[in-house]
Formats: C-alpha cells, sequence, structure tokens
C-alpha cells in the first residue's frame, strides 16, 4: 500500500513540474531609443503568441527553454533570441535593438561656383535635357527593390560556396529566413489592420486597443487569412474578423 501512495506522489510532482515548466514566462526590458514612443511587437515563434512592450520597455510573454522570439517593429532591426533556462529565471534580462538604417537616395553635388546674384547663376548653368529610355522607345526591366530580410538572404547566399557552407552550419541562414517569414507575416497582419476602419476592433468587437495585435496574430494563424487580404476588401476582412473573434475570446 505505501508503495502505490508512493508511485502516486511521484506522478502527481512529476505532473505539476511539467506544467510549470511550460508556463514559465520570459519577461526584461527593451533598451532602445526613444523606447518609450515606439510599439514593439514580441512573438514567440514556438507557440505562436504575441505581445507588446510597455512605455518604459518592460515586456512578459509565456515562452519554454528552446523558443525563439522575436522582436520586431517599423523602427527597430528585427531581433531574434533562443530562449534558455537562465534567462527564464531571470527577471530582468535586457534586449538591445539598434535602429532600422534607411538608404538615402543618390545626391549630385554640383562643382558650380555660385555668384549670390541668381540671374547670374541661372544664366551660368549648363541644364541637359532629360531624355529617358522610355522617350526613345526601349523597353527597360527594373528589378523589385529588396527588403531589409531579402538584402540579408541575398548577402548571405552571395558568400561563394565556404561561406555558405559555414552560414549553413553556423544556423545563420535557418535564422535569416525565419526573420523573412516573420517579416512577411507582420507586413500581411499590417494590411489586414489598415483594411476596417481604426475604430472597428474596439467599437464592433469590443477588443482593446492593447490588444488588437494579439487578435491579428491569432487571426493570422487561419486558413484564409492571406487570401482575405490579398483580396483588399473591407467588407470581406470585416466578416472575417467578426467570425474569427468568438474563437479569440475563448483562446
Amino acid at each position: 500500500m505505501q508503495k502505490k501512495y508512493l508511485f502516486l506522489f511521484i506522478c502527481i510532482c512529476s505532473f505539476w513540474g511539467s506544467n510549470a515548466q511550460n508556463d514559465q514566462a520570459f519577461s526584461g526590458t527593451i533598451v532602445a531609443d526613444s523606447i518609450a514612443e515606439i510599439q514593439v511587437n514580441i512573438v514567440n515563434y514556438n507557440n505562436r503568441q504575441g505581445t507588446v512592450n510597455g512605455t518604459l520597455g518592460k515586456f512578459s510573454i509565456k515562452a519554454s527553454e528552446g523558443d525563439q522570439v522575436i522582436f520586431s517593429s517599423v523602427k527597430y532591426e528585427p531581433h531574434t533570441i533562443e530562449i534558455t533556462s537562465e534567462m527564464l529565471q531571470k527577471k530582468n534580462n535586457q534586449i538591445i535593438l539598434f535602429l532600422m538604417v534607411n538608404e538615402l537616395e543618390e545626391v549630385n553635388i554640383s562643382s558650380l561656383t555660385l555668384t549670390r546674384d541668381l540671374l547670374a547663376d541661372a544664366n551660368n548653368m549648363e541644364l541637359q535635357p532629360i531624355l529617358s529610355a522610355q522617350d526613345l522607345g526601349i523597353p527597360i526591366r527594373t528589378a523589385p527593390r529588396l527588403t531589409v530580410e531579402e538584402r540579408r538572404l541575398y548577402t548571405a547566399a552571395s558568400g561563394g560556396p565556404i561561406g555558405v557552407l559555414i552560414d549553413v552550419l553556423s544556423g545563420r541562414m535557418e535564422m535569416l529566413n525565419r526573420q523573412k517569414e516573420y517579416a512577411d507575416l507582420e507586413l500581411l497582419i499590417q494590411r489586414s489592420k489598415h483594411l476596417v476602419p481604426n475604430n472597428f476592433f474596439k467599437e464592433t468587437l469590443n477588443i482593446e486597443p492593447t490588444w488588437v495585435d494579439d487578435f491579428l496574430y491569432f487571426c493570422s494563424n487561419q486558413e484564409d487569412f492571406e487570401k482575405n487580404v490579398n483580396q483588399e476588401d473591407v467588407f470581406v476582412m470585416i466578416e472575417f474578423f467578426k467570425n474569427q473573434v468568438k474563437a479569440y475570446q475563448k483562446f
């Protein structure tokens, strides 16, 4: 009889221990310029749960050891980390984000010496007619502008056989592909958000503004989400969101 109770006690402890491990939270502070004014989307790539930071950069999200957590916003470079047991035990993890670098268009600086006389300077300028390939009837093909994630993948893949092998072995290619996949998902979610009126989620679906992004991440896991967004039809998206809100409230 004592052995039976001992076995039951061990099973209960194991069950509690596994649940406690699965319910751990990864928390900390985002360190970045103007973080009090910028909302950073924080997504657990493995369990598809998301949240955002507070005004002081504080955040907390459910995670387990080995999960991939992605930090992304329109102002900062995307940042991905793999959760360790030490991170789950700490309450003051610091995540440092860097500002997104925007490429400026080429600027041509003239060598013309100005005399501060507008009429004289205008007469001294050598103007050339603007002539493009289209004016001559010559068809041109322009390559689409690459996103930050696509440029990183191109750079990693064009490093030659040795460079690609090193990147693959180090897991860098896998990380870049995940960042590209998440960036595409983030763009799709933002497109869906802008298809409906600003007050739609609060007044129609009764979803508080702080939970709108979480609701959109939930909707992005549904089968017809991408197809509905690509239709760019307001009424289609409104009907889709209405059909998902009840399932989201039970989630």
